[in-house]
């Protein structure tokens, strides 16, 4: 991890610490109940809206919020360092393409390489059989060999 990423994450931990201890702060000093008023619909053209009366608990109401946030809070910390995984994921499968590549052509370029090796070497197509050649030199040298052949 860089220095800016490691400056980053602790700066964004110690404003959802901070965020914490304010928003139970808050659930503790707004513990009433309130009336909430919400629009509904209905199938009436006259007066298509009606209003509902709901007494809902506030910190349970705030609660609900923070949550959200909070959400929102983590995925926002978190998205740098996924931008950088999925980047150096990238990076590495064309750094992986470039060397599959490269090994293709390997065969080919091996192939060139043992001929001029060969063309160095001067190397003949014909093998020579060992036993035919001592029979040869044997025969020539006029020396018998110790089997009794002549």
């Amino acid at each position: 991890m860089t220095a800016l990423g490691k400056v980053y994450l602790g700066v964004s931990l110690t404003l959802v610490v901070l965020g914490v201890l304010w928003a139970s702060t808050m659930l503790q000093s707004n513990s009433a109940w309130v009336e909430v008023v919400v629009s509904v619909p209905r199938a009436n053209l006259l007066a298509p809206l009606t209003n509902d009366r709901y007494h809902v608990n506030l910190a349970g109401l705030m609660a609900g919020w923070i949550v959200a946030a909070s959400l929102l809070a983590f995925a926002a910390i978190r998205a740098p360092f996924r931008i950088r995984a999925v980047a150096r994921t990238r990076r590495r499968m064309k750094e992986l393409e470039r060397e599959v590549l490269d090994l293709r052509r390997l065969p080919l370029r091996q192939q060139e390489e043992d001929e001029l090796l060969a063309a160095e070497a001067q190397l003949e197509d014909g093998t020579k059989k060992v036993m035919t050649e001592k029979f040869m030199r044997d025969d020539a040298d006029g020396t018998p060999e110790r089997g009794g052949r002549r």
